[in-house]
């Protein structure tokens, strides 16, 4: 086919379908102003996969129907989404009722474990020092065994990864672009981006901060950005439609969704998504006929600052993934950098180590990292999974488990190692953003209700492989359970256990031994570790602030380095008792007591544009709060 234009002539619009069906085309306005024409009498569509691949990505395929590019155009099919796929997810091992029970009584697991260790461990000290000193050396000696290849597995995966965010970190609009595929590859315009941004009451210049880098994109003409609001936010339509106006001729398509909880839905980002997919897939697949097979679905934070290649990159990986595309989560290296300057220190030495922890993640090359927050999956596998789960809270590991048992254990990760920043909380002060900050470590905590999910599906599911079931259970579980025990025993074991007398081999060519207090190696390990982990945390902090998101859009990472911020980092091990530990042990009480979760959405106060972002505001309030009652399952 000849490539179109928005002012074709009479001649070259004819040349588009058969001599047969020359009869008056009719011209029906499209996303972004963009015009959709087909003759009156169309042969039917022939079958997706059965369909040439779109040479020039500006054909959507389908019996005679074309897209043409014509942002100037004021009509289109934007604005508000109320017409959402029927696909209803379907019952999964034993009926929803006695499903539900399960998963209600599986949600006191996490605290009957924590409690149940961390009980052993501290009211059988007496017990194991005077009767078994052996069972709690041998205990002991696991804990730091583990702790220590874990250790220094994620310091060099870390180094890794930031090699590799370093090798990737190109701005050329062309880079990825360019880049060699398979042969056979689709061309890189057929690929259309579908990126859901859920939204309830936002302020609209935070809100314009993420849309910003999402139409400074290098392919931005091939986003259709849709802003998941939510109906109980009385100002939605109204910052929607002036999203729209300053958007919308800057991308491929800009609409919104109005989400009303129905009965069942958890409140949150979830049921969001799954309202915003749904109705995203209605219009571009059913109503514009674009092929699913080439849509990708992304969804993010309210508060997500895109690299301007991110996109480009998730086309590349898409298309040289091949078949495997359809069985794929595609995720960059998150990150909360964009704001460390601005927050309370501990707060900042917390959320550092949360950025060198994802970057470790996501660099390792023996584990396969979980989505957090931001990703992106192909249209077919959200559909083969029924799209998200509106009953839950948790969502990006909910849903990654979801897919794979929807898939049969196909399911992988394709990394793309570029950053993405999402801020950390801002309170209304100091106290009130550390406050936030634990708030939020609590809800994150919260997915250790996960573990339920996991437990009910590994014994009815036969269909997913064994080591599939095992590997994703046995990583929700050193998450959510293990880490935070292990630590807590490591850290009260030089006191608890520490006269215990060890007997040492110092010299394996002389046979030379020495007896030595367990508590002085205990300490000695940790002064050690702790010392090369702060070393490590101020050269990973450097690089990561003054080389990859230097001069990246709403990111203030410039002004603060040498003592101050090395001053900061050392606040890490309060960090990780107040924000990680306590919020870990809280959670899990609350799971245990009452399965309600009172769900409050971040507080995002801060925001640094020097000028208003994408355009004037609304007066809409910034600073409102919600406390929604949900339910955890």
């Amino acid at each position: 086919r000849r490539r179109s234009t928005p002012a074709m002539a009479p001649k070259q619009e004819e040349e588009h379908f058969p001599a047969t069906n020359k009869a008056a085309a009719e011209r029906v306005p499209l996303l972004s102003g963009a015009s959709l024409v087909s003759p009156s009498h169309v042969v039917p569509p022939t079958p997706w996969n059965a369909l040439d691949p779109v040479r020039h990505g500006e054909h959507f395929p389908g019996g005679g129907h074309t897209i043409r590019e014509s942002v100037e155009h004021k009509g289109g099919a934007r604005g508000l989404l109320l017409d959402a796929d029927d696909l209803v997810a379907e019952e999964t091992c034993c009926g929803s009722g006695l499903e539900t029970a399960l998963y209600s009584i599986l949600t006191r697991l996490p605290a009957l474990h924590t409690f149940s260790v961390l009980g052993f461990f501290f009211l059988g000290h007496m017990w194991l020092v005077q009767s078994r000193p052996d069972v709690a050396v041998t205990i002991i000696g696991v804990f730091i065994l583990y702790g220590v290849v874990r250790f220094w597995g994620m310091w060099f995966s870390a180094l890794r990864g930031l090699r590799l965010l370093q090798l990737n970190d190109s701005r050329n609009p062309e880079h990825w672009q360019r880049k060699p595929r398979p042969l056979g590859s689709l061309d890189f315009k057929a690929v259309w981006h579908a990126v859901i941004v859920p939204a309830y009451k936002e302020p609209i210049a935070k809100l314009r901060q993420t849309l910003d880098t999402l139409a400074a994109q290098s392919v931005a003409h091939k986003l259709v950005v849709c802003m998941g609001m939510e109906s109980r936010d009385p100002d939605h339509l109204e910052v929607a439609a002036q999203l729209e106006r300053e958007y919308a001729h800057r991308l491929g398509g800009f609409c919104y969704t109005a989400h009303t909880l129905a009965p069942g839905e958890v409140a949150g980002k979830s049921s969001n998504e799954n309202w915003a997919a749904r109705c995203v897939k209605r219009l571009l697949v059913d109503k514009m006929r674009v092929n699913p097979d080439n849509i990708v679905l992304t969804t993010c934070d309210a508060d997500t600052f895109f690299h301007p290649n991110h996109f480009a990159y998730v086309s590349h990986a898409f298309l040289s993934d091949g078949d495997a595309r359809y069985h794929r989560f595609y995720m960059g290296v998150t990150n909360f950098m964009p704001n460390v300057n601005d927050i309370p220190g501990v707060c900042s030495a917390r959320f550092t180590v949360l950025t060198i922890g994802r970057m470790a993640e996501m660099g390792s090359p023996v584990t396969t990292p979980f989505p957090l927050a931001i990703y992106s999956i192909s249209l077919r596998l959200a559909q083969r999974a029924h799209f998200w789960d509106p009953k839950v809270i948790p969502e990006d590991w909910h849903m990654y488990f979801r897919c794979m048992y929807a898939d049969q254990g196909q399911v992988g990760c394709t990394r793309l190692y570029v950053t993405i920043g999402t801020e950390a909380v801002v309170g209304k002060d100091y106290l009130d953003t550390i406050k936030e900050t634990y708030d939020q470590s609590v809800r994150w905590q919260w997915g250790a209700i996960d573990i339920g999910y996991l437990i009910t599906q590994t014994f009815s599911r036969p269909d997913v492989p064994i080591w599939q079931r095992v590997k994703l259970l046995y990583a929700a579980y050193d998450h959510h359970l293990l880490s935070v025990v292990m630590v807590v025993g490591l850290m009260a074991a030089p006191w608890l256990y520490g006269k215990i007398p060890v007997l040492l081999d110092l010299d394996i060519w002389t046979g030379a031994e020495t007896i030595v207090r367990l508590g002085s190696i205990m300490i000695w390990i940790w002064i050690v570790h702790m010392s090369c982990h702060f070393t490590f945390m101020c050269y990973t902090d450097h690089v990561l602030r003054n080389d990859l998101l230097r001069n990246r859009e709403h990111f203030d990472t410039e002004g603060v380095n040498g003592p101050y911020r090395w001053a900061t980092l050392a606040l890490y091990p309060l960090a990780d008792v107040f924000l990680f530990i306590v919020p870990t042990i809280h959670a899990h009480t609350k799971m245990f007591f009452n399965s309600s979760f009172n769900y409050v959405p971040s507080a995002k106060q801060g925001v640094r544009c020097p000028t208003p972002c994408g355009g004037g505001d609304l007066g809409v309030d910034d600073s409102a709060e919600v406390h929604v009652k949900s339910s955890a399952i």
